[in-house]
């Protein structure tokens, strides 16, 4: 396993580089949706890292069925300023679904697990506890023959920015990654400081974009709020999925 991506932020964090998992390491979540386009186990890994770029690596029976690398924009030339201090300090989410990974033509149970190598210094790397799936034969004949349940997916968050602490009047980016098939829409809302239920449109704030895969771009520099939260929305036409993103500014003098 070599390290696909490394960081140019290193030397600018402000309490150096982090990398360790939050809560129990590897959990898998049943979901409330019985659609049978929707998945129905998910495994997380939750990751508290600073910055908050690394390689995520899934493995079943102690093989890699799939990697990806998070990568932060804001942290690299135009955006960031290599003579600046940053704290870059994150708490990402990462997922993939359990019934993806299962044989239809093997019902045996399987492994799996996460591992993730540090952008600043390849030889950290962290490692969930191996979990045992248990395949479930919930679905009808006709559900098992048909095509769509082969192939088209409702969509599911793979990635989220749970949380985000920076020095105020930086760039930030957070991140919304989403699966599904078709390729599923990504779109954002804010969520009132004071009351949860009222949501505003990220087109009324013209200092948040929205990048082409799905991600979002705060300049903080045009806001005086201490911190903003927003609901990441993935949606196809055969289901939708959200996450909440918490975005934490400090002073200078509380870093």
């Amino acid at each position: 396993m070599s390290c696909a991506y490394a960081s140019k932020s290193c030397e600018t964090l402000a309490n150096g580089p982090t990398l360790q998992f939050v809560d129990e390491p590897g959990n898998v979540v049943e979901t409330q949706n019985t659609k049978p386009l929707s998945c129905q186990r998910i495994f997380e890994c939750n990751v508290l890292t600073s910055p908050p770029e690394a390689t995520v690596f899934w493995y079943k029976n102690n093989k890699i069925v799939h990697a990806t690398v998070t990568r932060d924009l804001t942290l690299s030339s135009p955006y960031h300023d290599n003579t600046g201090v940053v704290l870059g300090v994150s708490e990402l989410r990462h997922r993939i679904c359990v019934d993806s990974l299962m044989d239809g033509n093997d019902p045996k149970p399987f492994d799996i697990k996460c591992r993730i190598q540090s952008s600043c210094d390849p030889r950290k790397i962290i490692e969930s506890n191996s979990i045992v799936i248990e395949p479930q034969i919930l679905r009808t004949k006709k559900t098992k023959k048909s095509f769509a349940n082969n192939f088209y997916r409702a969509p599911l968050i793979s990635l989220i920015s749970s949380s985000r602490m920076e020095i105020a009047g930086k760039f930030v980016q957070l991140y919304c990654n989403a699966i599904g098939n078709p390729k599923p829409e990504i779109s954002w809302q804010i969520i009132d400081n004071e009351d949860e239920n009222l949501v505003y449109d990220i087109e009324n704030y013209p200092f948040i974009w929205t990048l082409s895969n799905g991600n979002l771009l705060i300049d903080t520099t045009k806001t005086q709020e201490a911190s903003i939260t927003l609901q990441c929305i993935a949606q196809n036409k055969f289901g939708i999925d959200n996450a909440t993103s918490s975005l934490i500014l400090l002073n200078d003098n509380e870093k």
